[in-house]
């Protein structure tokens, strides 16, 4: 929402609402374990193994020993939601970490290229977690190639390790209905600057439609799909959701987050990407604490990708000017994002098994001098161990809405790999977790296939891969997909 957001043009009917790299090859299993021959017992069910592995921090390294399938659709791409608030110049971040502490994901407006300097001494740079950013050019230009040097030195330059949500012209509705430029012209913008994106190579980069809520309204006469390019440009909805008379500031409704997002939850579901809510805010103070805390549980337990308040002085209805709505958000932000551990799952979650250590390899640690290390076993280099691996319920019937949760716990912190195995190992999907914390972690799963359908009825395999500069681990539990 920048100064034009809700200016005569951009308002709507009576108001009721306000990535990555492209998809790999699936592999199979025996192709994954020949890479890495120190793993052994993989498919015993129950099974922990782990191989010596230098350097395994790097995100190459960490594509080297993931399931080497294509990437995950809906809601699987989500253990935890950031939730934080909007803060596109240096100013605002200090401003925002002052109230709320610091942000595990920023909301960054750029109303033209992005900044060159977004990743060192822009706001983007100096948080240093995940962003929701947007820029704003027109689609011919785009088209022309002059900008292409300015965003591959944006796209070059972003850091691995957080995800960045980037989107070509948020809310591009009013644009294309107002005649700046057509339908046609975004989506092939949108083609062009995700080809820019892509030789980047950085599997933080999410590509990311950000439309309004209101679009979901029977009275707006308009098909969110036919903003989606072709060809899995995008890898990520977004979505700015507003509370009855919000926008406006017609007599705000305390309006459940059910009602206001419940719609774009669904209709991410149905076209099988995963979701975010890039705006939201309740243009009244009263009960505003209450309904923060509701807004961070239901997003949190919807799997949403990120959470985004807006919260602009330009937009005084809407800004947080409450010590108790302050502090309200405060603690929502600080009880999500990377740091925060999934609950633990019941003591004999039904179906669960708890692995156990097969095997065992060498790691050898580089010395500071950078000659290798004397051999020393893994378990003495505290080389992650998964225990409790559980898949909660332990059968479901997948009808691309609902989910199960997929429970495990680490020693210590560690990228995870899920990987959801059919017959002969083959990789039937897989969920990445980079930077899972200490203790209880745990992903959901929609039953999606690498292929977007849904998976048939059986019994399926879960391995459950934990990498570190230590070594890898593994663990497996099982899954049993009922018919509908």
């Amino acid at each position: 929402m920048v100064s034009s957001r809700h200016s005569p043009r951009h308002s709507r009917k009576p108001p009721r609402a306000g990535g990555g790299p492209r998809r790999r090859r699936g592999g199979r299993l025996q192709e994954w374990i020949a890479g890495s021959a120190a793993l052994t017992g993989l498919l015993g069910m129950g099974a922990v193994a782990m191989h010596a592995a230098s350097d395994h921090a790097s995100t190459a390294a960490y594509t080297a020993v993931s399931c080497a399938a294509p990437p995950k659709l809906a809601a699987d791409s989500t253990s935890y939601t950031p939730l934080g608030v909007n803060a596109t110049s240096t100013g605002q971040l200090a401003t925002a970490t002052a109230e709320f502490g610091h942000l595990p994901v920023i909301r960054v407006y750029y109303t033209g290229l992005p900044d060159p300097n977004a990743w060192t001494t822009g706001a983007p740079g100096i948080n240093g977690s995940a962003v929701v950013l947007s820029f704003r050019v027109p689609p011919a230009t785009i088209l022309s190639g002059s900008d292409d040097a300015a965003l591959s030195h944006f796209f070059d330059s972003a850091p691995a390790g957080y995800p960045i949500y980037y989107s070509y012209y948020h809310e591009p509705e009013p644009f294309i209905t107002g005649g700046q430029f057509t339908l046609a012209e975004y989506k092939a913008a949108w083609s062009h600057i995700v080809a820019i994106a892509d030789a980047a190579h950085n599997p933080y980069l999410r590509s990311t439609l950000i439309l309004m809520g209101w679009d979901l309204d029977p009275q707006s006469g308009i098909n969110f799909r036919d903003f989606l390019p072709a060809g899995n440009v995008i890898s990520t909805l977004g979505w700015d959701a507003y509370p009855a008379g919000t926008v406006h500031n017609q007599n705000p409704q305390l309006t459940p987050p059910a009602d206001f997002m419940g719609p774009e939850v669904a209709a991410s579901q149905s076209v099988g990407l995963p979701f975010g809510f890039a705006e939201f805010a309740l243009g009244r103070q009263a009960g505003r604490p209450g309904w923060l805390a509701e807004v961070a549980s239901y997003l949190r337990s919807s799997g949403a990708a990120f959470g985004t308040l807006f919260n602009s002085a330009g937009f005084p209805w809407m800004r947080l000017n409450d010590a108790s709505s302050i502090q309200a958000w405060r603690d929502a932000v600080s009880g999500s994002g990377l740091g925060m551990s999934a609950p633990p799952p019941p003591s004999s979650p039904p179906g669960a098994s708890t692995p156990t250590t097969s095997a065992r390899a060498t790691h050898s640690a580089p010395s500071r001098s950078g000659t290798p290390a004397p051999t020393t076993p893994t378990a003495t280099l505290a080389a992650p161990v998964i225990t409790d691996a559980a898949v909660s319920p332990a059968a479901f019937a997948p009808t691309g809405a609902n989910h199960v949760r997929i429970m495990f716990k680490l020693s210590q912190p560690a990228d995870i790999s899920i990987c959801i195995l059919g017959s002969e190992g083959t990789v039937l999907r897989e969920l990445d977790r980079p930077t899972q914390p200490t203790g209880w972690s745990s992903s959901w799963y929609f039953g999606y296939s690498a292929h977007e359908g849904l998976l048939p009825a059986g019994t399926y395999p879960v391995l459950i891969v934990a990498n570190n500069a230590m070594g890898s681990t593994t663990a497996e539990t099982e899954l049993t997909i009922t018919a509908q």
